[in-house]
C-alpha cells in the first residue's frame, strides 16, 4: 500500500468543514469524546506545546492538566461533571479527618460514611434500574424505570477514590494536604474515563516529581499512542464489524460464523482496551507521568489465574487487595477461600454491568478460578511443554468462551450462540468464509499473530522501534493515520469500556 496522504487531507478537510466552536465545546452525553476523535487530538496536540511552556512550574502544570482534564470530562459527561467534583471534596475531606482521628471507631465511621456517600452515585445511576426490573418480576410490581444516564468513567474513578480513601485508613499512604494535587490525581485524564485504576501510592509521588523528559521518553509517548490507535481503530474495530453482524441474529448464522464471531470478539475486546490503555499510558508519558501497565499477553497464559494476573490488571489486583484479601483471602481454609473467590469474581462480573449476564461471566470465572486451585498442575517433569501447551490452549478457550455472555445483546441470544456453535460443522465453511470475507479474514490472522506471537519477536520490534529518531515520529505517524483512514469505518466505534 502505497503512502497517500490525500487520504488524510480529505479527513482534516472535512472535519474543518463540519467544525463549528458552539458545538465543540458543547458536551454530547450521546457521543462521547475520545482519544480516536480528530478533534481531541488537534486540541491535545495544541495543549501539549502550551504544557510545555507551563510544566518547569508545578503550580502551573497541575493547574492546566486538571482544566484540560474537566474540559475533557465534561464534553462527554454535562452537568455531571458536578458529581464528580463533589466526590473529589468529599474525598479531600474525609481522608484528612480520617488521618487527624485517632479514635478507632470514629475512624470506622468516617470511613463507612465516605465510602458510603461514594458508593452511592455508582449505585443510583448505575443499578437502580436494574434492582427495580428485577424486584419487578419477584413482586409482579409495575414500578417505573427510572430515566437515568450513566456519566462516562463513574466505575473506574468510583473504585479509584475507594481505593485512595481506604489506603489512608489503613495508615498505607498519607493523605494529600493539597487538594489541587488531589484533584489532579483524580481528574488525569489519560486514565479517567476507562482505566487504568490508579492507586495514589503509585502517582501522588509523581505529582511532584514527574519524569524527566527527553527524547526516549517522547519516543515511548507516540510509540505507545501509535500502537494504540493501531490496536483499536485497525483491529478491534474491523474485527468488530463481523461481531457485531452476528450479535444481531446469531440464529442466522452457521456454527462456523457464530464460531469465528466469538474468536473475534475474544481479540476485539484484548485490541480495544488494551489499545485504550496504550494510548493513556503514551499520553501521559508525554505529559511526564507513568501510569502503570494493565495488560501482559493475558491471552498466552498457562492458567485461568494466570490470566486474571495478566489481564486488566488495574482491576484485578483492587478486587484483590480490597475485596478478596480483606474477606480472608487463602487464611482461613481451603472451602472458605473458594467461597471468597466466588464473592470477588461475583462482583467483579457485576461491577461490569448490571445485568444478569455479567454476574454469570463473573460466576463463570469464579468457578474456573476455584477449579483452577483445586488441582495441581504438573508442568514440570516428562512432557512439561505439552502439558503447558495444552493448559493455555484450554485456558484460551474457557475464556473465549465466557466472553459470549460478555457480548451477547442478552442472555437469550447467548444460549443461540452457543447452540449454534454446537450445530452442523461443514469444512467447507472456512474456505468459503475466507472467500467471501478474505480482507476481514486476513485482519483476524494478523490478530492471532499479534496474541500469540513469542514475545521476543515483540521485544525486539519494541526496542527497534524505540531507536527511531525524533524528528522521523512525524513520518510514523503519518504512516500510522494512513492506515487508520484506508480501513477504518466512517464512524469510530467508542471504547468498549467507556460503557461500563
Amino acid at each position: 500500500m502505497q503512502l497517500n496522504t490525500k487520504a488524510i487531507e480529505l479527513a482534516f478537510h472535512n472535519w474543518v468543514s463540519s467544525f463549528s466552536l458552539g458545538e465543540f465545546i458543547s458536551p454530547s452525553l450521546e457521543k462521547p469524546w475520545f482519544f480516536t476523535e480528530f478533534s481531541f487530538l488537534l486540541l491535545f496536540g495544541a495543549f501539549l506545546i502550551l504544557y510545555s511552556f507551563l510544566s518547569l512550574n508545578k503550580s502551573l502544570r497541575i493547574s492546566s492538566v486538571i482544566a484540560f482534564s474537566l474540559f475533557f470530562y465534561y464534553k462527554s459527561s454535562g452537568v455531571f461533571i458536578a458529581i464528580f467534583i463533589a466526590l473529589i471534596l468529599s474525598d479531600f475531606v474525609f481522608a484528612l479527618m480520617i488521618h487527624r482521628n485517632k479514635v478507632k471507631w470514629v475512624r470506622k465511621l468516617m470511613l463507612f460514611v465516605s465510602v458510603s456517600f461514594t458508593l452511592s452515585f455508582l449505585l443510583y445511576f448505575k443499578y437502580a434500574n436494574f434492582f427495580i426490573t428485577n424486584y419487578n418480576q419477584l413482586a409482579f410490581n409495575k414500578m417505573e424505570a427510572l430515566d437515568l444516564f450513566l456519566p462516562i468513567g463513574i466505575s473506574f474513578y468510583t473504585f479509584q477514590s475507594m481505593s485512595y480513601i481506604i489506603d489512608v485508613y489503613r495508615h498505607e499512604i498519607q493523605p494529600s494536604r493539597n487538594v489541587l494535587d488531589y484533584a489532579f490525581y483524580m481528574t488525569f485524564f489519560p486514565h479517567l474515563v476507562a482505566g487504568p485504576i490508579v492507586r495514589a501510592k503509585d502517582f501522588l509521588p509523581q505529582i511532584s516529581n514527574p519524569i524527566k523528559f527527553d527524547a526516549f521518553l517522547f519516543n515511548e509517548g507516540f510509540l505507545r499512542i501509535s500502537i494504540g490507535l493501531l490496536k483499536k481503530l485497525l483491529l478491534a474495530d474491523y474485527l468488530g464489524k463481523y461481531v457485531d453482524l452476528v450479535h444481531q441474529s446469531p440464529d442466522q448464522f452457521s456454527a462456523f460464523e457464530n464460531t469465528i464471531s466469538a474468536y473475534a470478539y475474544t481479540f476485539q475486546i484484548y485490541f480495544d482496551f488494551s489499545g485504550y490503555s496504550d494510548i493513556a499510558i503514551g499520553i501521559a508519558l508525554l505529559l511526564g507521568y507513568r501510569l502503570t501497565e494493565n495488560f501482559n499477553l493475558p491471552y498466552k497464559s498457562i492458567r485461568l489465574s494466570e490470566f486474571w494476573r495478566k489481564w486488566h490488571i488495574s482491576l484485578s489486583t483492587w478486587l484483590r487487595d480490597y475485596i478478596y484479601i480483606p474477606l480472608g483471602g487463602n487464611r482461613k481454609g481451603q472451602v472458605s477461600m473458594y467461597l471468597f473467590l466466588m464473592i470477588t469474581m461475583l462482583l467483579g462480573g457485576f461491577w461490569h454491568g448490571a445485568d444478569w449476564k455479567f454476574v454469570l461471566w463473573g460466576a463463570l470465572h469464579g468457578l474456573g478460578l476455584v477449579l483452577d486451585k483445586s488441582f495441581r498442575w504438573p508442568f514440570q517433569g516428562r512432557w512439561q511443554t505439552l502439558k503447558a501447551v495444552l493448559s493455555a490452549i484450554f485456558t484460551f478457550h474457557f475464556v473465549a468462551f465466557c466472553w459470549i455472555f460478555f457480548r451477547a445483546e442478552s442472555m437469550e441470544f447467548a444460549l443461540i450462540q452457543i447452540q449454534q456453535i454446537g450445530q452442523g460443522w461443514h469444512l467447507t465453511d472456512a474456505a468459503n468464509f475466507y472467500v467471501a470475507r478474505t480482507e476481514w479474514s486476513i485482519f483476524f490472522l494478523s490478530a492471532v499473530v499479534v496474541c500469540f506471537a513469542p514475545k521476543r519477536w515483540s521485544l525486539s520490534l519494541w526496542n527497534s522501534l524505540l531507536k527511531v529518531p525524533v524528528f522521523a515520529w512525524f513520518l510514523v505517524l503519518l504512516i500510522v493515520l494512513q492506515f487508520i483512514v484506508q480501513f477504518r469505518d466512517e464512524a469510530v466505534q467508542p471504547f468498549i469500556y467507556f460503557q461500563f
